[in-house]
């Protein structure tokens, strides 16, 4: 190992630990000579998720009043995803129009894509497991629209748009793509002061069905106009953007790089 022969080592967590396992592990981090948390509120040093800083279609004046989500249909089976929630509500929530990949898969693929999963997690992690993901071949989405062309462009023709993460340890872009696009979010995730995202931009709801759609009634109660104002206000902050941008963010990785990090 590179840390053995007195090589610094660098080892950089962009993924939770539902996607990679083993970044959960002390043993893993302890192979190298310094780590780097990205995405996760808790750590260090809070690095935010490098960003496509694009605001082209945050005034886009035409809104459909429903709800509109952007993910993929994944699995885990690692204790803490988020997954599994995402199925249940794009199947229950009936104005939400969702874009992404993967939902339309035969039975087959998502068979082979869970027993994929599985594997990694019994391999990496066996005493946190849960089944949670495995129900989610018995459903499919109530409006589901195919993959987005335009990221941005699709979340901009809603008003709404609800942003849950992949797991409860992390921060995607999937939030700031919202805020970005200029839909108010509802989010499912950690707690987003740490990334000094203003409260007041968010409307934050537990991880169960009757929370989220409590608070997707609130978020299509509120002045869309209103909100876009304190949204803009913040997006133009001098720093905001240099928080997030994605080649600013990637130069601080390097930067920070360069320095011991205690663990």
């Amino acid at each position: 190992m590179a840390r053995n022969r007195g090589i610094p080592s660098l080892l950089v967590k962009n993924e939770p630990s539902i996607v990679i396992p083993a970044h959960g592990k002390s043993r893993v981090d302890s192979k190298f000579s310094s780590l780097l948390e990205v995405g996760r509120p808790f750590g260090k040093i809070v690095i935010r998720w490098p960003q496509t800083w694009n605001t082209n279609y945050f005034d886009n004046p035409k809104r459909l009043d429903r709800t509109v989500a952007m993910s993929a249909n994944k699995f885990s089976f690692i204790k803490g995803e988020l997954y599994s929630l995402r199925a249940k509500a794009y199947a229950e929530i009936k104005f939400l129009d969702l874009f992404g990949s993967g939902w339309n898969r035969s039975l087959f693929f998502d068979l082979l894509k869970l027993a994929k999963e599985l594997q990694i997690a019994v391999l990496a992690a066996p005493r946190k497991l849960t089944s949670s993901c495995a129900g989610n071949l018995r459903i499919r989405p109530c409006n589901f629209l195919g993959p987005a062309e335009d990221k941005l462009e699709a979340l901009s023709r809603y008003k709404v748009s609800l942003v849950i993460e992949n797991s409860t340890e992390f921060v995607s872009e999937k939030l700031i793509d919202s805020i970005l696009a200029g839909t108010i979010p509802v989010y499912v995730g950690p707690p987003v002061e740490i990334f000094g995202i203003p409260k007041e931009l968010v409307v934050s709801a537990e991880p169960k069905i009757l929370c989220i759609q409590a608070a997707l009634a609130k978020a299509h109660g509120m002045s869309h106009k209103e909100w876009h104002m304190r949204a803009k206000k913040w997006i133009m902050e001098p720093g905001v953007r240099e928080l997030w941008d994605s080649q600013i963010v990637f130069r601080l990785i390097l930067d920070t790089a360069e320095l011991p990090i205690k663990r």
